[in-house]
Parts: structure tokens; sequence; C-alpha cells
């Protein structure tokens, strides 16, 4: 039996846009990377937006995805980690993930984690722009448990049509400029350049801005952006030895 000892890092497959038969055929070929790396995969990291929404009731889940979770369901029950950290579209998480799914669920906006020796700053990569104040706001707002308890007090019927219609409107509105490079003025760019100073990262990962992307940052790290499933197939892999950008191919 091959040994597991790679670690995957994917973001932004935005399941559920921008509608069913769409979102689908994408799940279904999300699926079938999962399965091609199942038998070296020792931990995937999913970072964020993996549905384009998401909301636990207390005893309600969105329909649908189906075969993703019964992917991921089989692949903790032979023993492949796997983390979720929450992204803007898919944060107000319960206990759903962990208990049906054995899936470790990160909510904060980043953690430092250490691999074979390395360290790795992950996250979804929203909320790090320090002076994008309307956007901060507003994350504060819907992470908010006032915010929390007063949604899960509307049918829910009511309450994913609205937050649907939200993601949609949200979506088109940063559609230009998800597609388009800041270079040197990228907020994620400048957050790691920040945070280097400080502290000591060996790479920084993170997805939300839905452009691929490996710099080097200053000489000290890298940084890679998973960018979005919409288009392509990106994800990371580290080996152990290397961390490496790549796309998947059927």
């Amino acid at each position: 039996m091959q040994q597991r000892n790679k670690v995957y890092f994917l973001s932004d497959f935005h399941l559920g846009s921008p509608k069913g038969e769409v979102s689908l055929l994408r799940e279904k070929k999300i699926v079938r990377f999962l399965q091609s790396i199942e038998n070296d995969a020792k931990q995937i990291f999913l970072l964020g937006d993996i549905f384009d929404f998401w909301f636990e009731y207390k005893r309600v889940v969105p329909k649908g995805y189906v075969r993703l979770l019964g992917q991921l369901a089989s692949m903790t029950d032979k023993g492949i980690k796997i983390d979720f950290f929450c992204g803007n579209h898919d944060l107000w998480q319960r206990d759903y993930f962990s208990k049906e799914l054995n899936i470790t669920v990160h909510t904060q906006k980043t953690e430092e984690i250490l691999i074979d020796g390395k360290t790795f700053l992950l996250g979804h990569g929203d909320g790090l722009d320090s002076k994008d104040f309307k956007y901060l706001f507003i994350r504060y707002i819907f992470r908010n448990p006032i915010s929390k308890a007063i949604f899960t007090s509307l049918p829910a019927t009511i309450g994913i049509a609205l937050a649907n219609f939200w993601s949609s409107a949200s979506r088109k509105a940063h559609k230009e400029i998800d597609f388009k490079s800041l270079g040197d003025k990228e907020p994620i760019v400048l957050f790691c350049k920040k945070y280097l100073q400080e502290h000591k990262v060996d790479y920084f990962i993170f997805g939300h801005r839905h452009l691929i992307t490996d710099v080097n940052i200053d000489n000290k790290a890298r940084y890679i952006n998973t960018g979005s499933w919409f288009d392509r197939n990106p994800y990371a892999v580290w080996d152990g030895k290397e961390l490496k950008l790549q796309e998947f191919e059927e």
C-alpha cells in the first residue's frame, strides 16, 4: 500500500454557485480529485468558501452536496485528517462537520500549523486588509452571535433564500476584482510582509482572492493562493520536503 505522506490545500469551490447543474459538475470533479489522492494524502486543508452558502440550524443543514460530504466522511474514516477553515461564504458552522464527518473546524482568521518541521500560516484570506473598514465591519456583524441568533429565528426556507441572495449579490459585486491582480498592493501580500516582521513563517497559504498565486515574500517565505475551482482546478501539495502549486488533470 502506498504511504500516505502528502498534505493538500484547496479552497473556493463555491458549491451551489451559480446554479445547481453547473455546481453539480464541479462537485463531481472535486470528488474525482479527492478520490485520486486517497492513497497518498495524510491531511487535507479546506481553506474556506467550499460552499457558496452554508448555515447550520440546530437540526437542519443546507440541501445537497452529498457526493462531497460522503467522500470527505469516507476519507476521515480511512484515517485521513481533514481541517476546514471557515470562509466568508460558509462561516456559520455548528458541529455537523465535527460530529458527522470527523472534520476539525477552524473559525479564526489565521492559524500557524507546524508540518514536518515547517511553519505554515493558513486561513481563508478574508479580513486581512486592516484598512478595509467596510468589510471588517460587515465581517464583524456576520460573525456576531446576535446576528447568528436572529438568522436562526427565521424559517429555514426564508433564511436560506436570503443568504443565497446575499451570496450572489456579493459575488457579482466583486466579480471583476476577484480575478484582477493588484501586484505589490495585494492586501494578502501586504499582510504577509507585516506578519513576517514579528513571526517566522515558511509558507503562507490562503484562498479568497480567486487568483492562483505563488510569490516570494521578502526572501523569507512563500505565499501561495490556491485560487478557485470556477474555471481551473488548482491545489497546493506538500510532500514533506517541497510545496508545489498544481492543477488537477483528469
